[in-house]
């Protein structure tokens, strides 16, 4: 009598990688299918492929020069803010490796 096979349990790294494997060929398929069909560029400026520079952008000023963009939180909290964040999602990582 042959044994049947059973399904591979449902393990939560299996479900991280399956579904880590689906975002990656749906981000895939929308990237192909917006390029396809030109989404995604504004009408009447082409900067065409490896022709993008911050100065092409009309009124790429107030984009990209602090005058016009006040910000009231100093520089250096800011910056202390993105390194915390980095080492909070490094300890997670790190975290979710160890339990998965």
């Amino acid at each position: 009598m042959k044994k049947e096979k059973s399904a591979k349990p449902r393990t939560p790294m299996r479900v991280v990688c399956t579904t880590g494997i689906l975002l990656f060929v749906a981000a895939v398929f929308v990237a192909i299918y917006m390029m396809y069909h030109n989404m995604g560029q504004v009408p009447g400026i082409d900067f065409g492929p490896g022709q993008y520079y911050y100065t092409d952008i009309p009124g790429w000023q107030k984009y990209f020069l602090p005058d016009p963009y006040d910000n009231p939180v100093p520089l250096g909290v800011l910056i202390a803010l993105f390194f915390a964040w980095g080492f909070l999602m490094y300890r997670l990582w790190i975290y979710l490796d160890r339990k998965l």
